[in-house]
This record gives C-alpha cells, sequence and structure tokens, in this order.
C-alpha cells in the first residue's frame, strides 16, 4: 500500500520524491516492453501493467494518459536501444579501427550483426515489428519516422565512405533508403515469426549479400573494384 508520505513530495524511507517519481515511471516502460513484448499490446491493461510493474494503479496516470501512450514512449526506447547499438558497432568504421571503409560487405555486415543482436531479444522484436503497427494514426507516424530515421543513418554511414554516389537518374536515394529499410525489417520480423529458426550469422550474411548489392553500384568501389 501506498502511505501518504510516497504520495507527497517528501522524501520517503531516504528517496526523494524525484527519484521516487523516477523509479515508477521506469518500472512501468520495463513492465510495458514485457507485457507489450508477450501478451501483446491489444491484451494489456492498465491494471495488468501496474501488477507487472508492482505501483498501484492509479500512479500508471501520473506519467500516461492512456496504454497508447506508454507503447510509444516504450517504442522509442527500443528505437534508441537500436540506433546506438548500430552507431556504437560502425563507430570503428569512423574511428579507423579494424575495418576499412573501402570494405563496403564488412561495413554492412558489421551494423546487421549490431541490429540482429538486439533482434533476439523477443520482447524488443515484437514491440517494434509487430505490436505497433495498426494501432493508431498517430503510431503510424511514429513508426513510418523512426524508419525514416534508420534510411537516413544508412545513407550517412554509406556516404563515409563514399562522397560520390551515383545513383541512376531516376533513382532516388531517399526512397531506396525506405525500400532497404523495409527489406530490413521484413527479414527480422519474418526471423521473429520463425523463433529465429537460422542462425543469427546467417541471417546478417544474407541480408548483409542483399543490401551490398544496392549500394556497390552506387558507389566509386564499383568502377574501382
Amino acid at each position: 500500500m501506498t502511505t501518504d508520505s510516497e504520495t507527497s513530495g517528501r522524501a520517503y524511507r531516504g528517496e526523494s520524491a524525484e527519484d521516487r517519481d523516477e523509479r515508477r515511471r521506469r518500472q512501468l516502460l520495463d513492465a510495458g516492453l514485457q507485457v507489450f513484448g508477450s501478451v501483446g499490446y491489444r491484451a494489456a491493461t492498465v491494471r495488468g501493467l501496474c501488477r507487472e510493474a508492482k505501483v498501484a494503479d492509479r500512479h500508471f496516470y501520473q506519467y500516461f494518459d492512456r496504454t497508447e501512450d506508454l507503447l510509444l514512449a516504450v517504442y522509442g526506447e527500443c528505437i534508441a536501444h537500436l540506433t546506438e547499438s548500430i552507431s556504437h558497432a560502425l563507430a570503428d568504421v569512423d574511428s579507423g579501427g579494424d575495418i576499412g571503409t573501402s570494405d563496403i560487405g564488412a561495413i554492412v555486415g558489421r551494423g546487421l550483426d549490431a541490429l540482429f543482436e538486439c533482434v533476439e531479444d523477443p520482447h524488443l522484436a515484437r514491440v517494434v515489428w509487430i505490436e505497433v503497427l495498426g494501432v493508431s494514426p498517430r503510431v503510424e507516424r511514429t513508426y513510418l519516422s523512426a524508419m525514416k530515421k534508420f534510411g537516413s543513418l544508412m545513407l550517412d554511414y554509406v556516404r563515409t565512405f563514399d562522397r560520390d554516389l551515383a545513383p541512376g537518374r531516376d533513382v532516388d536515394l531517399d526512397l531506396l533508403a525506405a525500400a532497404a529499410v523495409g527489406g530490413i525489417s521484413h527479414t527480422a520480423m519474418t526471423w521473429f515469426a520463425s523463433g529465429y529458426a537460422a542462425e543469427r550469422h546467417i541471417v546478417v550474411a544474407t541480408t548483409a549479400a542483399f543490401l551490398s548489392s544496392i549500394v556497390v553500384p552506387l558507389t566509386g568501389n564499383a568502377q574501382r573494384g
């Protein structure tokens, strides 16, 4: 049971009001990932989420107006984790590490391995590629915006090793990036739905071959190779 001290702005058992608020919000976010990633968003209830988070039902509404808001917050954290993992994996390319900037296949494989390692978390995979689909126009806009940012991230890394991109006359690079991201997303969804039937290195190598076939013809490396 929550005491008056806990609901007021006073410290309780050595925990400040601010720390208590942050802890409860964190518990709800963790519960959201667990519940949305297992029983699914549509089967989730505020009561069930609060039970999982071990907070009183009324505390949910201190941080979120409805379950859709929690879904978006959880989705945002999942996307941030994916982006950070990929960026960290590719940091060696930018800093002159063990992969040369002319080795497109290795660069693509490094980023994809980081991504699919994250996909091996079934809760994250379900939230990112299944539970956000068809919820509402607001969630759909958030999803499309996140996919567009992934496409921009891909193009930015391509440009780090070859600024001389040379698409055909009728080829739009942003649309090409969107198509590539769509292929990666569908691969992630299919792999998750199969119960991770293929080993990760096979998924990475297969997807890398697909992406390399798109990237190499657009760069000077195709002519120089």
